[in-house]
């Protein structure tokens, strides 16, 4: 009896802990093992969806808003498939709507097989076009992140992030950087829910009035769990954090991204070993509301 005992303690221990530390079901968004990502060197170059520049010349400021979300849960074959980085970008897109006044057709929102190598450098060529100096601009990853070694892009680091597109190729920092330069407006949010995230800080993707949030450190891991149907980042920094606004550290009833992005570092530690980091070039806090 007293070995049965024993063992229910245990168990009931083991049980305890596991829900506190909210690791069931968690899986890492660099895949078991991040290097061993498939990867396609010959992704489609040709773009699929519609990203016809729509700008009114006439918009007001309040509409002045414009965003691409990216989300990747499952990605091209079986065997790389992560669960929850569509739910991701539903709730950054829920935030960015009701929260903070984005109109829904200012923004781009890739799903799996829509976020094609294609797709998401013409989605982000789109974003350039449309925006100006007084726009409020974000762009939002949720799937893989990778990283490689020999400067793949030729930016001239010795080892390179990269976010990773349905088809398994890569985007790397460098690129993206090049891309994220061209942004005029003086309201930025580029936020990477991946592992690696931390190295996503080349000039160009950081800078003057950009704020950067990285889900963990450049040589860090990005959970997700089904114990919240997200990725732990995103829940805390978006659903708990802007949405719900838990994140409304002065109570003035704005959440700003720096305020989400603390409320987030604060607490992720209940959930996850990973440890966010903020770029953060923007005078003052940044309001996508505004």
């Amino acid at each position: 009896m007293r070995r049965i005992t024993l063992c229910l303690v245990a168990a009931a221990t083991l049980v305890l802990l596991l829900c506190a530390s909210g690791t069931a079901g968690t899986r890492v968004r660099g895949g078991v093992t991040p290097p061993d990502l498939p990867l396609n060197e010959n992704p489609s170059l040709i773009p699929t969806m519609d990203f016809t520049p729509n700008r009114d010349p006439s918009i007001t400021v309040g509409q002045d808003k414009w965003a691409v979300l990216v989300g990747i849960s499952d990605y091209y074959g079986s065997s790389s498939d992560l669960e929850f980085c569509d739910d991701d970008v539903y709730d950054c897109k829920n935030a960015l709507i009701n929260k903070y006044g984005f109109p829904q057709a200012n923004i781009k929102t890739l799903i799996d097989g829509q976020a094609t190598h294609a797709n998401i450098l013409a989605a982000i060529d789109w974003l350039i076009s449309v925006e100006g100096p007084n726009s409020t601009v974000v762009f939002f990853y949720s799937g893989h992140g990778s990283n490689a070694s020999g400067d793949p892009d030729g930016d001239g680091e010795t080892k390179d992030e990269s976010i990773v597109p349905w088809e398994l190729s890569r985007i790397y920092d460098g690129t993206l950087a090049q891309k994220f330069a061209q942004l005029e407006s003086a309201h930025v949010w580029i936020s990477f829910d991946s592992c690696f995230g931390g190295g996503m800080n080349d000039p160009g993707i950081t800078g003057p009035n950009k704020v950067d949030t990285m889900a963990c450190s450049e040589t860090g891991y990005s959970y997700e769990s089904e114990s919240v149907q997200n990725g732990f980042y995103t829940y805390l920094l978006v659903e708990e954090g802007m949405i719900q606004g838990k994140a409304d550290s002065n109570r003035d009833g704005v959440v700003t991204v720096e305020e989400a992005f603390t409320y987030c570092k604060n607490n992720i530690k209940k959930y996850s070993p990973q440890r966010p980091v903020m770029n953060d070039q923007y005078p003052g806090d940044l309001n996508l509301g505004l």
